[in-house]
């Protein structure tokens, strides 16, 4: 019988279940790196007290580009991004935070750095060349930067050994830090696990994880370790997904460590799930939440930016 089960984000976010051809090599994964059993979930187990500090980023397009040389034409773009942190220590305070501007081109060509005068502002747009032609190869090299951006910022956090660091998706950077680095990714994109240890995930209650599983790419040594935690409880007109996320430390931290982090990190974040307000909840964690509005304001006014580099374009076309 077909059955038809809903997913809790609003339509314009895409799908927090959104399994995709990945077009580059496989991951591996080795399910059996905690243990061999995934008949039952494993509960939480709540970590010392300390303060939980959030890293998140936002982009945004401000203007679509199409660039021509020597009888080519790419896409690209002008573009800006903002990360910042919240630390959650019995209140919400919001932490450092920096704004970034990329003009970016596909097709490798190599654009000159651009400034534009907004009120007594100068924004700066650094250079970005992206070998790609594909339309989405901008945006997608505006995410990277970001992502990078994230990085960088969570690794000065971790500098700390007092503290927790959660970052707002896959971890990009697997050094050695003085706190654990944990990288939680709330759309469900790729399916890790075979059937018979997928079927655990959809069984988790609020705070319960998966066993650890290793993740790598072919002929390398394993990157991360990851487990399945859920946030909420399950909703009848949800897929048995909703409300899951996937939680990865680098493999470098060690099992023991990692299990233990695994434990605490588990048990705090459905403490934090989102409200149901939030067009991602519940994945979109509250603290993320108020970063990521917070950010978009930083990045300044998106029509009063547009304007000026619709000005520039034109005076530059003048």
């Amino acid at each position: 019988m077909l059955k038809l089960r809903a997913d809790p984000w609003m339509p314009d976010h895409g799908m927090g279940y959104e399994v995709t051809p990945d077009d580059g090599p496989a991951p591996t994964t080795d399910p059996f790196v905690e243990s061999r059993d995934w008949s039952s979930p494993i509960p939480s187990v709540p970590g010392p007290d300390g303060p939980v500090w959030f890293v998140d980023g936002v982009r945004r397009v401000e203007v679509r580009l199409v660039a021509e040389e020597g009888g080519r034409r790419v896409p690209g773009l002008f573009g800006s991004h903002a990360v910042g942190t919240v630390c959650s220590d019995g209140k919400a305070t919001f932490g450092e935070h920096r704004v970034g501007r990329a003009l970016v081109l596909g097709g490798g060509l190599q654009p000159e750095p651009v400034e534009v005068v907004v009120g007594g502002t100068i924004l700066s747009y650094a250079p970005v060349a992206e070998p790609g032609t594909d339309p989405n190869k901008p945006l997608w090299r505006l995410q990277q930067e970001m992502r990078q951006a994230e990085a960088a910022l969570a690794a000065s956090l971790a500098g700390e050994a007092d503290r927790l660091v959660v970052v707002d998706g896959p971890l990009t950077r697997l050094d050695p830090t003085a706190c654990p680095v944990v990288g939680m990714v709330k759309r469900y994109q790729h399916q890790y696990l075979a059937p018979e240890q997928e079927a655990l995930v959809g069984v988790l209650a609020p705070g319960e994880r998966t066993p650890l599983f290793a993740l790598g790419i072919p002929n390398e040594p394993v990157q991360r370790l990851a487990w399945y935690t859920r946030l909420v409880p399950w909703r009848p007109p949800w897929h048995d997904h909703a409300g899951v996320v996937r939680c990865e430390v680098p493999a470098g931290l060690g099992l023991d460590r990692a299990v233990e982090v695994a434990g605490r990190v588990s048990a705090l974040l459905p403490g934090y799930a989102g409200r149901p307000t939030d067009p991602r909840a519940p994945q979109n964690l509250a603290p993320v939440a108020g970063l990521e509005a917070w950010l978009t304001h930083r990045m300044g006014h998106r029509a009063i930016v547009r304007r000026a580099l619709l000005e520039h374009l034109f005076r530059e076309a003048a």
